[in-house]
């Protein structure tokens, strides 16, 4: 649901009913991508090639009488990197409706954890997405377990901001998954704080009768992509797997160009007995920019219980060229224990934004 490399700049045109308007912001991505041969980023079988890369992204807004915003937005992407001509698909659709009490949207949003923790901090961005794509980076927690439309509740009320949420099955077997989050920003000696704690619950399996199921059909993060070459890919779930999450992240801007962040994560499933998910996840990231120069850096791990330690790193630098447009450059690559892969991946090119 998150893109780093977003649009700066609008066209704004007015829709000729009083307090409604119609943005339309794009993005593109130019350049060379290539990695081992057992990456899973683009660079299939280590094979070095083209990348490109175009995003349109509408935003529409309005207000009421009585003084409620609402709105609605989406964006027009190219999809599947391999093809000569990617499809454009409609992707991070949402409408919201805001006033004074809050905000309430419904959409391909974040649920309140992903919405109160901050994964990573100082992130220039790379064309490839290396350094958010490696085995130990976790961005989006429990949110699409089921069919990725979530409703989400915030409200801030100065730096102390609160937001709850759900995510429904539509099938009806799992009963709706939730999580509540909080997050506060402050200053202490010239440093900005910003602490974020949240919880979420979600269900796994079938309630009506047992069901083979596989790792990768969902794991958090990056790990489904890795599943089949780090640990054995199957597990059995006779009916229902209550899956528990908490998490907690705090970063600091030095207001000097450094900035740094820690995220960890707690996950817990049992069915029958029989545990699921008995792991934690560790996330820490810097980054510094001067001038035209950024460049930052994360490393993840994820410590499972009974099972193989996986982790991975990334590195992303970009240079301001000025006018929406930067090069960019990135590397990552991943280990898991008792695997020899070579996962690393890297690309390099031009961003630009409209």
């Amino acid at each position: 649901m998150k893109k780093i490399l977003l649009a700066s700049t609008a066209l704004v045109m007015t829709a000729g009913i009083a307090a409604a308007e119609i943005k339309l912001s794009g993005s593109a991505e130019m350049g060379i991508v290539g990695g081992g041969n057992d990456n899973i980023n683009f660079a299939t079988d280590g094979e070095t090639q083209f990348h490109n890369d175009l995003t349109l992204s509408v935003e529409a807004t309005g207000e009421t009488d009585t003084g409620l915003s609402f709105g609605v937005s989406f964006d027009f992407s190219k999809e599947d990197e391999g093809n000569e001509n990617g499809n454009i698909v409609l992707d991070n659709e949402a409408a919201f409706i805001s006033g004074a009490y809050g905000t309430l949207t419904l959409g391909e949003i974040d649920g309140a954890m992903d919405w109160a923790i901050t994964e990573t901090t100082g992130n220039p961005g790379t064309i490839g997405d290396d350094e958010t794509m490696h085995a130990g980076y976790l961005g989006a927690f429990g949110d699409g377990a089921y069919d990725n439309q979530i409703l989400r509740y915030d409200y801030a009320m100065g730096d102390f901001a609160f937001a709850v949420s759900a995510e429904m099955d539509d099938t009806g077997e799992r009963d709706a998954g939730y999580a509540v989050g909080v997050k506060y920003n402050t200053d202490m000696g010239g440093i900005g704080l910003g602490l974020g704690l949240a919880y979420q619950s979600f269900e796994l399996g079938n309630s009506k009768d047992g069901a083979t199921a596989i790792v990768s059909s969902w794991l958090p993060g990056n790990i489904a992509d890795f599943a089949g070459v780090t640990s054995d890919t199957s597990y059995t779930l006779d009916g229902i797997a209550d899956v528990d999450v908490v998490a907690v992240s705090a970063t600091a801007d030095f207001n000097n160009g450094f900035k740094a962040g820690i995220a960890y994560s707690d996950w817990q499933s049992e069915v029958g007995g029989v545990t699921l998910l008995d792991f934690t996840q560790t996330q820490i990231s810097a980054g510094y920019e001067t001038g035209p120069y950024a460049i930052g850096a994360n490393y993840g791990i994820y410590d499972i219980d009974n099972g193989p330690e996986i982790e991975g790193w990334g590195i992303a630098a970009s240079y301001d060229l000025g006018g929406g447009a930067k090069v960019h450059a990135g590397y990552a690559d991943s280990d898991a224990d008792g695997v020899d892969r070579s996962f690393e991946t890297w690309s390099l090119g031009v961003a630009m934004s409209f």
